[in-house]
C-alpha cells in the first residue's frame, strides 16, 4: 500500500488530497480545499514530509514536431530544443512530450509528437514555499496529462482509437484529444457548472473541427468523467457520439470526492503507476533534491564514522589508561625493594671476583692434555707392526699427533691390510681422528698424522 499526498494548484485555490493506493483500489483519507494564500499556514503545521504536485497554469505552450525514429534517445533534447525554437520567449521551461504517431514526409517517415511547455517562474513560487517549510517536492504533474490518464484507461480495449475526452475542474473544463493512447492536445474552457452546457457542446464542436482541419485527426467518440457510466450514448448536439466512463479503480470513490478532487486524485494514482512519465519538475529543483540527498547521506557517513572514531579514542584511553595505572603499580613496589637490589649488587660484585679464576680453570681444564693424549694412544701389540715414535704437539683445542712406524709383514698385500688395520684402531681410539696416513710398500715404512681432543671431537 502507498501513501501518498497529493497538491493541486490551478492558481487561486489549493485542493489537498491524502490518500492511499493498493492495486486497484483508492481510499481518500483526507480531502479539502483552501485558498492559494493559506498554503504557508498549511504546510507548516501538517505532519507530511513528501509530496506530489498537480498544476494547472493559465498559460503554457503546445506543439506538434515531427522526429526521425533513430534519434528516439535523443528525443528530450531535441523536443526541447524544437520548443525553445519556437517559443524564443521561454528562457527557463519545463516540457513533456508524447508519441501520437507517425506520419510520411516527403517520402520518410517521422514520429509525430505532441510537446507541452510550461514555463518555471509559477512552479519555482510553489517549489520555493515547500521548501521554506522542510518538505520535499517528489513529482510534479500537469492536470490535463494525468487527468487524461486517468480517463484513457476506461478505453483499454480499443486504446488506439483517438477520442476527445472531457473533464471538469473548478472553473473550468479540460477538453483533451487522445491518439492512440496518448494526449495530442488540451483545450480548457470556462465553465461554472460540471453538467455540460449548451455552450459546453459548442466549444466541444469547435474543438473537433480543429481536430479534422488542423491536426488530422477524427476522433471517434466523445468520453465524459462522470460519476457513473452509461453504456448507451447520449444525444447530444455533437458530431460524434457521446458517453460517460468512470474507471473502475474509483469506484470505493465517494462521488463528490471524485468530483471536487479529480485532479489531484489523478496525479495520486499517475505517480503510483509511472512517476517519471509526463513529469515537469524543473531540472534545477530535481538537481537540488539529488545534491540534498547526497549531502544527507554523506553527512549520515559522516556522523557515523564520527561515533567509530570515538568510540575507538576511547577504548584507546581506556587502555592507555590501565597501563599508566600498572606503569604506577610497579614503581611503587620498585621504590619498596632496596634492599633486595642493594643484595643482588653485593652478590653480584663477588660473582665478578671470582669470574676471572673461574674463567681461567675452564679455560685450563678445556684445552687438550699431550699426557691425556698420550694416555689415550691405546696400540695393541702385534707382531704386524713396530712404532718407532710418536709425536705429540700442544697448539690450540685439539693436539697433532704424529705416529710413525714399520710393517712386519711379508708381500704386499699382507703390508696393505696391516697398515689398514692399524689405521682403522687409532681412528676408533676416544678423542682421536685420523686427518692423513701413507705406507712405504717397500721399505714397509709408515706415518699416521692424527688430531687428539679431550672433548671427543674427531
Amino acid at each position: 500500500m502507498t501513501s501518498i499526498s497529493s497538491i493541486y494548484f490551478d492558481g487561486a485555490i489549493v485542493q489537498i488530497v491524502n490518500a492511499c493506493i493498493s492495486g486497484s483500489t483508492v481510499t481518500v483519507k483526507e480531502a479539502h480545499t483552501f485558498p492559494l494564500d493559506e498554503l504557508d499556514d498549511y504546510l507548516s503545521n501538517c505532519r507530511e514530509k513528501r509530496f506530489i504536485i498537480c498544476c494547472n497554469p493559465l498559460s503554457f505552450h503546445q506543439d506538434i514536431i515531427y522526429l526521425p525514429p533513430a534519434a528516439g534517445r535523443q528525443y528530450d533534447k531535441l523536443v526541447r530544443a524544437e520548443a525553445q525554437k519556437l517559443h524564443p520567449e521561454l528562457t527557463s521551461f519545463s516540457t513533456f512530450h508524447t508519441a501520437v504517431g507517425q506520419a510520411t514526409i516527403d517520402s520518410k517517415v517521422f514520429n509525430k509528437i505532441a510537446v507541452f511547455s510550461y514555463a518555471d517562474g509559477f512552479l519555482s513560487g510553489l517549489l520555493a514555499t515547500f521548501n521554506k517549510q522542510g518538505k520535499v517536492v517528489l513529482q510534479v504533474y500537469a492536470a490535463p496529462y494525468s487527468i487524461f490518464k486517468l480517463i484513457a484507461s476506461t478505453c483499454l480495449n480499443d486504446a488506439n482509437q483517438s477520442r476527445i475526452f472531457i473533464a471538469s475542474l473548478p472553473g473550468e473544463k479540460l477538453l483533451l484529444v487522445g491518439e492512440n493512447g496518448e494526449l495530442e492536445f488540451i483545450r480548457k474552457i470556462p465553465s461554472s457548472d460540471a453538467e455540460l452546457l449548451p455552450i459546453d457542446f459548442q466549444n466541444i464542436n469547435m474543438t473537433l473541427d480543429y481536430c479534422f482541419q488542423t491536426l488530422r485527426v477524427k476522433p471517434a467518440e466523445a468520453v465524459i468523467l462522470q460519476q457513473s457510466e452509461t453504456g448507451d450514448e447520449q444525444p447530444a448536439p455533437l458530431s460524434v457520439p457521446m458517453r460517460s466512463a468512470l474507471p473502475p479503480v474509483l469506484a470505493s470513490v465517494p462521488h463528490d470526492i471524485i468530483a471536487d478532487y479529480i485532479a489531484p486524485l489523478a496525479a495520486a494514482m499517475h505517480y503510483v503507476e509511472s512517476p517519471r512519465v509526463g513529469s515537469i519538475l524543473p531540472s534545477d529543483y530535481a538537481a537540488f533534491i539529488t545534491h540534498k540527498k547526497l549531502l544527507t547521506a554523506a553527512a549520515l557517513l559522516m556522523f557515523v564514522l564520527a561515533l567509530l572514531c570515538g568510540g575507538y579514542f576511547v577504548t584507546e584511553m581506556m587502555i592507555v589508561s590501565e597501563l599508566k595505572s600498572k606503569t604506577g603499580r610497579v614503581r611503587t613496589e620498585l621504590s619498596g625493594s632496596g634492599s633486595e637490589i642493594a643484595a643482588f649488587k653485593k652478590l653480584d660484585a663477588e660473582v665478578n671476583l671470582l669470574k676471572q679464576p673461574l674463567d681461567f680453570s675452564n679455560k685450563r681444564n678445556s684445552s687438550p692434555n699431550p699426557a691425556k693424549a698420550l694416555a689415550a694412544l691405546i696400540l695393541p701389540e702385534s707382531p704386524e707392526y713396530i712404532i718407532n715414535g710418536i709425536t705429540i704437539q700442544s697448539e690450540g683445542s685439539s693436539l697433532p699427533v704424529q705416529i710413525t712406524g714399520a710393517i712386519n709383514a711379508s708381500g704386499y698385500s699382507n703390508t696393505q691390510a696391516s697398515f689398514e688395520k692399524l689405521v682403522a684402531h687409532v681412528a676408533k681410539l676416544p678423542g682421536y681422528g685420523v686427518s692423513s696416513s701413507s705406507v712405504d710398500i717397500k721399505q714397509k715404512t709408515f706415518g699416521i698424522q692424527a688430531r687428539y681432543s679431550s672433548g671427543g671431537n674427531r
